[in-house]
Parts: structure tokens; C-alpha cells; sequence
């Protein structure tokens, strides 16, 4: 095929029509979308792209008087057209340095696709935005995988796939591949004891006043039960307040630091108790069930809610300690036959004021909140701050799980 051959079959490709009307879309639009959807600037894709202003803006407006077929192809990559079947004729004549630079394309435009990287980056995990051999070495690693193509190759998260792929659903599907993996890696090897769970749940108030090792003593127990239990920070444009995954019949929890709060951490822990105790066949049919954010598949979020509140400091507890509520020595006595940390009672206090719009108290009784690092600790400081998911697995086995 002739390079104006090329060029010719590449502008169909770019130009798709539009489905509603039949019209030519405008190819400097699609572009723009792109650069809104992966939340780059046009500096920036120049750059990924290896592109000149001027040649790329030729391109978009049709007002190139020629124009390269490897530019074309670059670009079709970033746009996320299927060019295989001409990348491919094409590289049959390609040399040995147009393929590298066209792999190098793919490459990057790889990753812009299916990773949020400003938002990673805000949040510690890669250290630049722009160096991508950078980013895809640090991805590769963490994952344990042996390409960056590798990343996503799996089957078993299908509600990612049918979802238009904004900046808010890479970054749910890079936490929830992390949480999946590190479930997969550590593969529980106790089966899971429902009954063990019920006799197990009654035994957990008392180590909320545990703070510093409390978490890590009930997680060895679930463990041992059956179910594991994992600390991941929430990432940028994430809701996620906790998460519940069935792995291989055994039922898994990731607690999440959302909103700081050490009260929030165990309540998190009761709510997703609750779902693997009732929502278990469900959620196993859909892998994991994220607690913040919709839920397409409506699981009993209230009851859950309910539970969870009613087991750790119900409100007609609130109820009786609220005209002591600024008497620290009695709400630390109430807390102790309560058989619950004080910084509960404060927040549940704090919580049921909000909720019936008699004002925001969190501020006046944030003192009595203890430091969430220090209860998750000895669970696992930051999973996103270890170099790989094997790093966390060995710290969990030899520091939780006692393997």
C-alpha cells in the first residue's frame, strides 16, 4: 500500500461518523475529549505523542500539506482506535527505528488509557506524571507483573469493562486490582467457619479500646476464621469507606482511612462483617462490593449500616450520655461499661447531632479522637508505599497472619 494509501485508509479511521447522524465527526474534538479524559494538557500529549505543535495541530485541522503515516499511527493509538490491521502492514516496511518509535507510542498511550496518572501521582504512588518509563517500571513492579500490557489482562473484575473509562473508574479499578491481588497472593489457607464468624463477632467491642493493636489482634482471629483482612488507603477521586471481595469461596475485607477517623475504621470492619456474614453468594457473583460508592447491585447497605452502629455504640447510648457529653470522666466511665474506646462515643455523638442538623461538633471533640496511624500500624502502614505487593504480603504474614 502507498503512503497516501495509508493516510487515506488512517483519516477514516480518524474521522468515524457519528452514529446519530451520519456526519463526519471533527477530529481536533475527538482529540480534545481525550485530553479531558485522561486529564492532559495539548503540551503534554505533544510530548507523550513525540509530536511538534505544529505538526500534530496540521493533523487535527486537515491543514498539513503532508503528513507522516507515523504520526497518524501514534495518533490513532492515543485516541484508542483499532489500527492493528494497518500498524501491522505498515510495519512490514517500517525500519528498525520507526518500529521502536511507534512501540514507544503504543506504549505510553497504553498506560494514559487505562492508568490516571495525575491522580496517582498526587497521591504518592508514581513520582512524575510525565516520565512513563518511570511510571510503567513502578507499575510493573508493584504488580509483579512482567509487562505493563499485562495490567488488566484478567477476567475477573467485569464491571470495569462495560464502563466508560473516566478518571474516577481507573483509579476504582487500580485500587480494587491492588486489594484483589494482595487477596490473591496471601490465599488464606483456613476455610472459611461461618459459624466460627457469629461466635467470633460478639468478642470484638472490647478491643475498639485497644488502639494500638486492637485492629491487629481481631484480624488475626478472622484470619483464622476464614476471613482476611487488609489496610489500603483510599486514593484520590475514590469514596470507598470499605470493601468486600470473595476470593475462592473465602470471603475478604479491605478497610480504608477515608475520612481519618478511628471510630470510622471499626465501623467499616462491622459493616463489611456484615455483608460476608449475609450478602456473601451475591457478592461472590460479582467478586468484590465497594461500601461509599453506588452500588449497582443494591445490597443491604442500610442493614449493614444499621448493624454495624447498633453493635459498636447504638443510639440510645447517644441518647443517655448526651447531657454529660462535655464531662470527660464521665463519658470515659460510660465508654469503659460500654466496653468501647471514648473516641466512639464522641463520634457517634457527633455523627447523631449532624444527622438531625443540630450542628457540626467534630471539630469541638477532636481531641478525643485517637491517631488512625497508630491502629493501623501494626495492621499495615500504606500498601501503596511499599515498592511491591510481595513486600506487603511478606509484612502481613510475618507481623499479622503470624505464618
Amino acid at each position: 500500500m502507498s503512503e497516501n494509501g495509508f493516510i487515506n485508509e488512517f483519516y477514516k479511521l480518524l474521522n468515524p461518523a457519528d452514529p446519530w447522524t451520519g456526519d463526519e465527526q471533527s477530529l481536533k474534538a475527538l482529540f480534545e475529549t481525550k485530553l479531558l479524559q485522561y486529564g492532559l494538557t495539548m503540551n503534554q500529549a505533544e510530548k507523550l505523542l513525540s509530536m511538534q505543535k505544529r505538526t500534530l495541530e496540521g493533523i487535527l485541522d486537515k491543514s498539513a500539506k503532508r503528513i507522516d503515516v507515523v504520526s497518524l499511527l501514534k495518533l490513532g493509538q492515543f485516541l484508542g482506535l483499532n489500527t492493528d490491521a494497518l500498524f501491522k502492514l505498515y510495519l512490514k516496511e517500517a525500519s528498525h527505528d520507526i518500529i521502536g518509535e511507534l512501540e514507544d507510542a503504543k506504549r505510553k498511550s497504553f498506560i494514559v488509557s487505562n492508568f490516571d496518572t495525575k491522580n496517582l501521582y498526587k497521591s504518592g504512588f508514581i513520582k512524575s506524571k510525565t516520565d512513563f518509563d518511570e511510571i510503567e517500571k513502578r507499575i510493573v513492579s508493584y504488580f509483579g507483573i512482567n509487562s505493563i500490557y499485562e495490567y488488566g489482562t484478567k477476567s475477573y473484575i467485569p464491571a470495569f469493562s462495560r464502563t466508560k473509562r473516566s478518571a474516577n473508574i481507573l483509579m476504582k479499578e487500580f485500587w480494587v486490582r491492588s486489594a484483589y491481588s494482595h487477596f490473591e497472593k496471601i490465599n488464606n489457607p483456613n476455610a472459611f467457619d461461618r459459624e466460627a464468624l457469629v461466635n467470633l463477632i460478639p468478642k470484638i467491642r472490647p478491643y475498639t479500646m485497644n488502639v494500638e493493636s486492637g485492629l491487629k489482634i481481631v484480624s488475626q482471629a478472622l484470619y483464622n476464621a476464614g476471613v482476611t483482612v487488609i489496610y489500603q488507603p483510599h486514593l484520590p477521586t475514590t469514596q470507598v469507606r470499605g470493601a468486600t471481595f470473595v476470593i475462592n469461596g473465602k470471603p475478604c475485607i479491605v478497610l480504608t482511612d477515608l475520612n481519618k477517623r478511628y471510630a470510622s475504621i471499626w465501623f467499616a470492619l462491622m459493616h463489611e462483617l456484615y455483608h460476608v456474614l449475609y450478602d456473601m453468594e451475591e457478592i461472590e457473583k460479582q467478586v468484590f462490593h465497594l461500601t461509599g460508592e453506588p452500588d449497582l447491585f443494591l445490597l443491604q447497605e442500610d442493614q449493614a449500616n444499621d448493624f454495624s452502629r447498633e453493635y459498636l455504640f447504638g443510639k440510645d447510648k447517644v441518647k443517655y450520655i448526651k447531657p454529660y457529653i462535655d464531662s470527660p470522666v464521665v463519658v470515659k466511665e460510660f465508654a469503659r461499661k460500654s466496653q468501647v474506646d471514648p473516641s466512639l462515643v464522641y463520634a457517634y455523638f457527633c455523627y447523631d447531632m449532624e444527622a438531625e442538623g443540630k450542628g457540626n461538633f467534630w471539630a469541638r471533640y477532636n481531641s478525643y479522637q485517637p491517631d488512625v496511624k497508630k491502629a493501623l500500624r501494626e495492621l499495615n502502614v500504606n500498601t501503596f508505599d511499599k515498592e511491591s505487593i510481595d513486600e506487603t504480603i511478606k509484612y502481613l504474614n510475618d507481623h499479622v497472619f503470624n505464618i
